[in-house]
């Protein structure tokens, strides 16, 4: 075989050896990940572009909280000198938290409104990333909006919950703020109610985020779609914070304060940022799938999107180096039929056509025929090379 020109290479892509194909599938999640992004980046960033529209409203409000807290710290004297040229107050005790609070509690009656909006996006892109890491060919918009057909609802009642719980747990903490201030209560008590409570919203967001992931795969009953994602949240704690962080480091590094690095977040949340929070964390909950749950659920499929040289049928891989049993009907030659081949005249008329279909009709005939006396033969052989020797044993015998 000649070896390819500069130029073919370029337009065919680099020659490639009998065990490429093999040797560059992914054989653990990590290399499952990366291959996904690779392979789908303008994918992934017409996701991200799609899913970031749904989110627009939940984002401004999170801005407009913000521009807000930042005109209140810069409006009220909290860190200035009360001397003579100051305005008085007569307490500013408490002054901070309960700004804040009545800030939150604004900005929570158009919450609901945005996770509503924002459902759509985040049911349709984790369904679309789903397809990807299962390695399915993906159409991003259509998928999209079958993956929020699909699993809308699941999604809105998951978030309006997360909502109402952020909302109690916000508020619970800027009144123990509040009364720490004005020394009501046991310090240390309202202290660890503060740290009890934001130890609360980190498990509810890691049950959300499973619980997203779980009712995008899995048919389930809320009730034991919240059981399930209580117990995946306690039992892997570690993992499930690393990956968490690890899944939103685009969006942690825009709070680093410098501008460089500020405007190059920014940049890479509009391209990918999104879509790779979804990847990352639907890949490592397809691990914690594989690993606690698909072996107790009949028909599950484990290592989606993943090459095992000793796969079987129970991994939910079928290997395509396997020996297959031949089950397809053997088809004659073309260049054997007995039957010559009607050629319909230029100007052709209606008996040419029916002319035409009696040849047709005689050749599947004499197919017919053909792979009826070889159906003995057949039967006894189980692969297509044993088929190929018998067809030579054939051959040799004419």
């Amino acid at each position: 075989m000649a070896k390819k020109g500069f130029m073919a290479r370029i337009i065919e892509g680099p020659e490639r050896s009998e065990t490429y194909a093999r040797s560059t599938l992914p054989t653990n999640r990590w290399e499952l990940g990366w291959d996904v992004f690779k392979t789908n980046k303008g994918k992934m960033c017409g996701l991200n572009l799609l899913t970031l529209v749904f989110l627009l409203p939940a984002l401004f409000l999170l801005l407009m909280r913000f521009v807000l807290k930042t005109n209140y710290a810069a409006t009220y004297p909290f860190a200035q000198n009360m001397g003579l040229a100051y305005p008085t107050f007569p307490s500013g005790a408490g002054l901070e938290p309960n700004l804040s609070m009545l800030l939150n509690m604004e900005i929570f009656k158009y919450a609901f409104i945005a996770i509503a909006i924002g459902a759509v996006g985040i049911s349709g892109g984790f369904y679309v990333m789903r397809n990807l890491v299962w390695t399915e060919g993906v159409m991003v918009t259509s998928d999209f909006f079958k993956g929020v057909k699909k699993n809308y609802f699941i999604v809105l009642i998951t978030l309006l919950i997360y909502g109402i719980i952020m909302m109690l747990s916000m508020t619970s903490i800027n009144m123990a703020s509040m009364m720490l201030a004005s020394h009501k209560g046991v310090a240390w008590l309202l202290v660890v109610a503060q740290v009890v409570t934001y130890m609360v919203m980190a498990l509810v967001t890691l049950m959300v985020l499973f619980m997203l992931t779980l009712g995008i795969n899995y048919k389930l009953s809320f009730k034991n779609l919240i059981r399930n994602s209580f117990i995946l949240s306690i039992g892997l704690v570690p993992t499930n914070i690393f990956f968490a962080l690890f899944a939103a480091v685009w969006f942690v590094i825009l709070f680093l304060g410098m501008q460089f690095i500020m405007v190059i977040g920014i940049m890479l949340c509009l391209i990918w940022g999104f879509s790779l929070f979804m990847l990352v964390w639907t890949n490592y909950s397809h691990w914690v799938f594989d690993k606690f749950i698909n072996d107790k659920v009949p028909g599950a499929k484990k290592n989606r999107g993943i090459y095992k040289a000793n796969a079987t049928e129970e991994d939910g891989e079928v290997l395509a180096i396997e020996k297959s049993k031949f089950k397809e009907k053997h088809v004659k030659p073309i260049t054997d039929y007995d039957v010559e081949i009607y050629e319909l005249p230029t100007s052709f008329s209606r008996k040419d056509l029916e002319k035409l279909e009696e040849t047709k009709e005689a050749m599947r005939k004499d197919s017919d025929k053909y792979a009826e006396e070889y159906a003995e033969e057949s039967a006894k052989t189980e692969t297509i090379e044993d088929l190929m020797k018998a067809e030579e044993k054939k051959t040799e015998a004419k």
